[in-house]
C-alpha cells in the first residue's frame, strides 16, 4: 500500500506553505491502470493544492513516492501522438537553429521516455542519452537505438553521467520538472552536470493556464509542481544561474519552454523575461485558485446533467484517449462504466485495462467501428484536433464529440444528442 504524507516546506525553496487553496477531493494514481476484472479496489489519496508563500510555487500539498507512478509498468508513451512526434521535431531544431547546439554536441534528456525527442535530435546528428526511470519505456527506447540509462535524475546519477560521458551542452527537461517531489535537488544536479556553455531547457504547462484556462485535469499525483516564470526566477537567482530566454508553445493547452544559463556578471532579466513575471502577478496568491474551485462545482454540476441525460435517453457515450486527464476528469465527475460505455486509446500499453477508480475499459480505437457510440468524450482536448479526424474516420455514423475543458463544448450537431 502506498503511503502518502503531507509536505512541510516548498519543493523549490524550502518556504513555508499556504492552507489549501483548491482540492479535487481523494483521486487514484492517475497512470496506475488496472486491468480490465480487476475488481480489488483501488487506493485513493489527497489531490489538494498549497502555494509556497515565500516564492508563490504552486504545489502538490502531499507527496507519494515518484516510484509510485514511475516503474516498470508505466503505460504513456511520447510516440503514441503524432502530434507530438511533430513537436519533438520542432523542438530539437529550434535548440540547433537558435541555441547553439551543433551537429556532434552531446545533449542529456531527463524522463525521456520512448526517446521520441532524442530521436530528433539523433536526425539532426546530435549525440543523445536519455536518463528514463520506468524500465519499460526505457527498453522501448534502446530498441529503437537510443542510448538510454535507467534511472532517476539526481545528483548521483549527474555524477555518473558526467564520467562516463562528459558535460553536456544541453539539459532537457521535456515535461518533467514537475514530476520531480524535490524540485530544488533536481535542479542543482542538472545546473552541476552541464558545461559551462550549456543551459537547460524545460517546457512545462503555464500555472496560469490551470487558472485562466481552466485546465484542472493538469493537476495530478505524478505532477508535484505547477511552474511558471516567477519561481524559477528566484531559484535561478540564487543558484547563479540566470533565464536567457523564455518560449510560449501551444502543447498542452499552453506550455513555456525556458531556459537557463550560468550568470555572467551584470546579467539581467530581457524584456520578455519581465513580461511573463508581470503577467504572472494578474494569478498570485490564493483568490485565483479559490475562484477556480467555485467554478469547478457549477461545471460538475452542469457535465452531470449532460451525461445522465444521455444516459437515461439511451444515448451512448464513449471516451477518446485514456491519458492522465481522463482519470481526474472521470473521478471530479464521479463517471463510471454505466455512464461511458468505453474509453478508445492507440496505445497498446493501455489497451485491456480500466481508467483507474471508474470501471471505465481501455480498447482499441477501432471499437468505434465497431460497438459505435453517439457521444465521444476527447479526454486528452490537448490533441482534439487530432483525435477527432482518427474519430470520425471510425465511427460507422455521425457523433457529436466533446471538448470538456475550458468549458463544456459540443462539437457537432447537439440536435444528435438531445432527443
Amino acid at each position: 500500500m502506498a503511503e502518502v504524507h503531507p509536505i512541510r516546506e516548498c519543493r523549490l525553496c524550502y518556504g513555508t506553505l499556504s492552507p489549501t487553496v483548491l482540492s479535487l477531493g481523494q483521486q487514484p494514481i492517475s497512470n496506475r491502470l488496472p486491468r480490465i476484472g480487476d475488481t480489488s479496489t483501488q487506493p485513493v489519496f489527497p489531490l489538494e493544492i498549497v502555494l509556497c508563500d515565500v516564492c508563490g510555487l504552486a504545489q502538490l500539498a502531499h507527496n507519494l513516492l515518484a516510484t509510485e507512478h514511475f516503474n516498470d509498468d508505466y503505460v504513456y508513451l511520447s510516440g503514441a501522438s503524432a502530434t507530438w512526434v511533430e513537436h519533438c521535431q520542432g523542438y530539437a531544431e529550434g535548440l540547433v537553429k537558435d541555441q547553439g547546439v551543433a551537429p556532434g554536441d552531446f545533449v542529456v534528456e531527463a524522463g525521456s521516455n520512448d526517446g521520441t525527442l532524442l530521436k530528433a535530435f539523433r536526425r539532426l546528428g546530435v549525440r543523445t542519452l536519455g536518463v528514463e526511470p520506468s524500465g519499460n519505456v526505457a527498453e522501448i527506447a534502446r530498441a529503437d537505438g537510443v542510448e538510454t540509462m535507467t534511472a532517476f535524475f539526481n545528483s548521483t546519477t549527474a555524477s555518473e553521467v558526467r564520467t562516463r560521458y562528459g558535460a553536456p551542452k544541453a539539459f532537457i527537461g521535456n515535461n518533467v520538472l514537475a514530476h520531480v517531489p524535490d524540485t530544488n535537488a533536481f535542479l542543482i544536479a542538472a545546473r552541476d552536470l552541464i558545461a559551462d556553455d550549456g543551459f537547460l531547457c524545460f517546457e512545462f504547462p503555464h500555472f496560469r493556464h490551470i487558472l485562466d484556462r481552466r485546465y484542472f485535469d493538469t493537476i495530478y499525483h505524478e505532477h508535484y509542481v505547477y511552474l511558471g516564470v516567477g519561481p524559477l526566477m528566484r531559484w535561478a537567482a540564487l543558484s547563479g544561474m540566470v533565464i536567457s530566454a523564455v518560449e510560449q508553445q501551444t502543447t498542452h493547452g499552453g506550455s513555456l519552454r525556458v531556459f537557463l544559463r550560468k550568470r555572467e556578471p551584470g546579467a539581467r532579466p530581457s524584456d520578455v523575461v519581465r513580461q511573463f513575471l508581470e503577467d504572472e502577478e494578474a494569478f498570485a496568491g490564493e483568490a485565483p485558485w479559490r475562484r477556480l474551485g467555485e467554478w469547478l462545482e457549477d461545471w460538475r454540476t452542469r457535465f452531470r446533467a449532460l451525461v445522465e441525460g444521455w444516459n437515461s435517453h439511451g444515448v451512448k457515450v464513449a471516451g477518446y484517449a485514456a491519458a492522465s486527464k481522463a482519470t481526474v476528469i472521470c473521478n471530479f465527475l464521479g463517471l463510471t462504466d454505466r455512464d461511458v460505455a468505453y474509453c478508445c486509446d492507440g496505445s497498446s500499453l493501455k489497451q485491456g485495462r480500466m481508467i483507474p477508480g471508474t470501471g471505465i475499459p481501455i480498447l482499441p480505437p477501432e471499437t468505434l467501428r465497431e460497438n459505435p457510440a453517439d457521444v465521444v468524450i476527447v479526454f486528452a482536448w490537448n490533441i482534439f484536433d487530432e483525435i477527432a479526424e482518427r474519430a470520425r474516420a471510425l465511427a460507422p455514423k455521425r457523433i457529436t464529440l466533446v471538448r470538456p475543458l475550458p468549458d463544456v463544448e459540443l462539437i457537432g450537431d447537439p440536435q444528435d444528442v438531445h432527443p
